[in-house]
């Protein structure tokens, strides 16, 4: 704690140099992790509700897909309207293509205590019916295949 003082002093003293930054010209970008062709593993998205869940994808797109949501499976739609509230409460995760942490789907999550990631533009696209997901609604990653960890949590 006695160093509190001198560091406080440190960022407060003006006369040090500024910290120059150079970029080099030759700097590579980096590599998608994906082959040609290949769909990516992990979809990363807005982190709207916090929560880790795991579970098998159930595309929502219209009103006729509504019926087929079982309890236990991760909800990707283009956004939760307020008429699909109820599959939310069955739903393990909820994947949007919508972002923010305001609209309807995230709101609604949070409530329930169900991770959401949302934001992902081509989550309907690029997740298939039956695929299997692990949601992070901490950091906002849907990672595809079947979890790495198996994990149990507890309150």
């Amino acid at each position: 704690m006695e160093d509190v003082p001198a560091v406080t002093l440190a960022l407060r003293d003006r006369s040090s140099d500024p910290v120059k930054l150079t970029i080099r010209r030759d700097a590579t970008r980096p590599r998608s992790p994906c082959r040609a062709g290949e769909a990516p593993r992990q979809l990363i998205g807005q982190p709207a509700s916090p929560g880790l869940a795991s579970g098998t994808v159930r595309v929502i797109r219209g009103r006729s897909d509504l019926g087929r949501f079982r309890q236990g499976e991760v909800l990707v739609c283009d956004a939760i309207q307020p008429t699909m509230t109820h599959l939310a409460m069955l739903a393990a995760a909820i994947v949007e293509r919508r972002g923010g942490m305001l609209i309807h789907g995230a709101i609604i999550a949070r409530e329930l205590g169900i991770p959401c990631v949302n934001g992902i533009r081509a989550a309907a696209a690029l997740l298939r019916e039956g695929d299997m997901v692990t949601v992070d609604g901490y950091l906002g990653i849907v990672t595809v295949g079947p979890p790495e960890l198996d994990l149990e949590l507890r309150s």
